[in-house]
């Protein structure tokens, strides 16, 4: 039996299965997440004096052994060692934090707690956002209205009452000015932003590589990013549909041409696409190399990725062979 690779739903219960799809963690839980940090976060739904579902959190290894027993009221995954929790017996609902082992290493006194990032966490007490290190102690003080993680040394946030989000670095300086309705974290150095309801993306000198003109966008994987036009926001079901999805590259040049009606980041270098009803994968030059014939898809991870046929779900290698999955 492998490490777990992929966790999988089965009669309303989560459990996990390693890269040639044999049960690692036979499906017992109400929730499970992906493996992060050699952790992954698992939850169970308990029920009170009152017959009230009580969610608990835990987390397992990558062999599938509960290394800390789902306890805590709420919990983040783990990310630089470390994991954002809430005590069971916090009555005050504040977040502190724990090593890989459960243990207490950042007392519970925040309002509301994120992953480290760059050796970061961003942290609120009350109704402000601040950034504190890996001890506790206060890098940012709490100044912001709201505020993200650190990537590529920039954090983007938004402060008093400009509506504009803009980017801080790890001192609190200010390094793109506030200019922005809306401003995601950098992926390989290109941060993804809103204006007017379009999205673009700028550099780490706050410089447009692309105008807001996208629809929709995700961030920049592998050298490229996928982006749609033609979206629009559906009043009835109050979502975002239809448009095509190609990618363009950190030049802001359109490299893979807008034919697509879903695309995701790329992976191994390959990206899940959908288009006429059913998902594939193309590689870095747009061509389709798997499919497109399966129902669902996700990413491709460590050289496999989980499709479905029907309701039927498999493991799928670079090579198109299809493995059953036994859960």
């Amino acid at each position: 039996m492998g490490d777990i690779h992929f966790y999988i739903k089965k009669d309303e219960k989560y459990g996990y299965i390693d890269r040639m799809g044999n049960a690692v963690v036979e499906p017992r839980f109400d929730l499970a997440l992906p493996l992060y940090d050699d952790r992954a976060l698992v939850g169970v739904v308990k029920k009170s004096l009152f017959r009230k579902p009580i969610p608990r959190y835990g987390y397992i290894d990558r062999k599938g052994n509960i290394i800390i027993k789902p306890r805590y009221r709420e919990a983040f995954s783990f990310s630089q060692g470390l994991a954002p929790v809430m005590p069971r017996r916090d009555k005050q609902s504040r977040w502190g934090f724990i090593d890989r082992e459960g243990k207490i290493v950042i007392r519970p006194r925040f309002d509301m707690a994120g992953g480290f990032f760059e050796d970061l966490a961003r942290v609120q007490v009350e109704d402000r956002w601040g950034y504190i290190d890996r001890r506790g102690e206060w890098v940012i003080e709490p100044q912001f209205n709201c505020a993200s993680d650190f990537s590529d040394s920039l954090a983007a946030v938004r402060k008093g009452n400009n509506k504009r989000w803009g980017y801080v670095d790890q001192k609190g300086r200010t390094s793109i000015t506030s200019r922005f309705e809306w401003a995601e974290p950098f992926s390989e150095g290109l941060a993804r932003i809103s204006n007017g309801g379009k999205w673009g993306f700028i550099d780490k000198d706050g410089n447009y590589i692309f105008e807001a003109v996208f629809d929709s966008a995700y961030d920049f994987s592998q050298g490229l990013a996928a982006v749609n036009v033609g979206r629009s926001f559906d009043e009835i079901f109050h979502t975002r549909r239809g448009g095509k999805w190609g990618y363009v590259d950190r030049e802001g040049k359109g490299v893979i041409d807008s034919y697509f009606d879903e695309a995701y980041p790329f992976f191994q270098d390959l990206a899940r696409v959908k288009i006429y009803g059913k998902w594939g994968y193309i590689d870095r030059e747009g061509k389709m190399v798997l499919g497109p014939k399966f129902d669902d898809a996700l990413d491709f991870r460590s050289g496999v990725a989980m499709v479905w046929i029907a309701d039927v779900p498999y493991l799928l290698n670079r090579e198109g062979e299809l493995t059953e999955i036994k859960i």
